[in-house]
């Protein structure tokens, strides 16, 4: 009888610790799903490249960082939602396809990460956040020369930014097909994330609300993900595979020059696309 108590008096510890464990998590959740680093409000950024660092502010008690790279004579702006750990000083934009075509590049930095100033409470404050660079962007160019990208955790955040507004088009980098269900299966398996988070982040849905063309760019590697959210595009969209790059953004790979190239082609000169489906090996 003393043995049984004891087990389930250590069974209601171990039960205890983890529903204060799940509720801790869930209740800093916007602090742990950016893991691209912050820096001091003194830090100063370089790069060889022409560009100038923005600072949008939101309200009193938040403030928006991004760093928008430029081109004489440019042709549109790439606006970039990065993957959460991207960290902003060790940008290379040389190597970035979208800015050696020629357009400039405005790769905003979340609550929390780089200069960026504010804590992310639900997926709703990543959407106003988004919208609040778009209108920024728009001020600046035509809407019909800015180009949304979303890349891995961006994906569904530039999704949801493009089904509300007008672009040029939306690119999507290894998208995820819903940042809760991911999460759950990848970084925190261990919880009931995808029942509980603040941030489902359902690319799917802003997906098949979007009316601006839309390129899908997976690995095929991923076909899983590529197939689900390839029944939710039209079918004016452009669905491209490629070889496994570790899930980094395609667009940063030199070797991928070419295809971007054709990409942005088609994207800007539509009466000459000859493909929606690529195949890059």
């Amino acid at each position: 009888m003393l043995h049984s108590r004891r087990f389930y008096y250590v069974l209601f510890v171990i039960g205890a610790l983890y529903a204060l464990l799940v509720q801790q998590f869930f209740k800093h959740e916007g602090r742990l799903i950016i893991q691209s680093k912050s820096y001091p409000k003194e830090t100063v950024y370089s790069f060889k490249q022409v560009f100038q660092e923005l600072n949008l502010t939101i309200n009193q008690d938040i403030n928006l960082n991004g760093i928008w790279f430029k081109n004489e004579n440019t042709k549109g702006l790439f606006l970039i939602f990065p993957d959460s750990k991207e960290n902003l000083k060790s940008i290379n934009i040389s190597l970035n396809n979208y800015f050696n075509n020629g357009f400039d590049v405005l790769i905003t930095a979340y609550r929390g990460s780089a200069k960026s100033e504010g804590t992310l409470k639900s997926e709703t404050d990543l959407y106003y956040d988004a919208q609040n660079w778009y209108n920024f962007a728009i001020s600046q160019f035509r809407e019909n020369n800015i180009v949304i990208v979303g890349q891995g955790f961006g994906g569904s955040i530039a999704a949801s930014l493009a089904s509300n507004n007008n672009p040029k088009a939306l690119i999507l980098e290894s998208p995820y097909f819903a940042n809760g269900e991911t999460f759950s299966k990848t970084h925190f398996f261990w919880l009931p994330y995808n029942y509980f988070t603040a941030f489902p982040l359902k690319t799917w849905e802003s997906v098949r609300k979007t009316t601006c063309e839309i390129v899908l760019i997976q690995t095929e590697n991923r076909k899983i993900q590529k197939n689900y959210l390839s029944n939710f595009l039209k079918s004016s969209d452009k669905i491209i595979d490629l070889k496994d790059q570790h899930n980094k953004p395609y667009s940063g790979f030199p070797e991928n020059a070419v295809f971007f190239n054709k990409i942005i082609n088609q994207l800007f000169q539509p009466a000459q696309s000859d493909s929606l489906i690529l195949k890059i090996k």
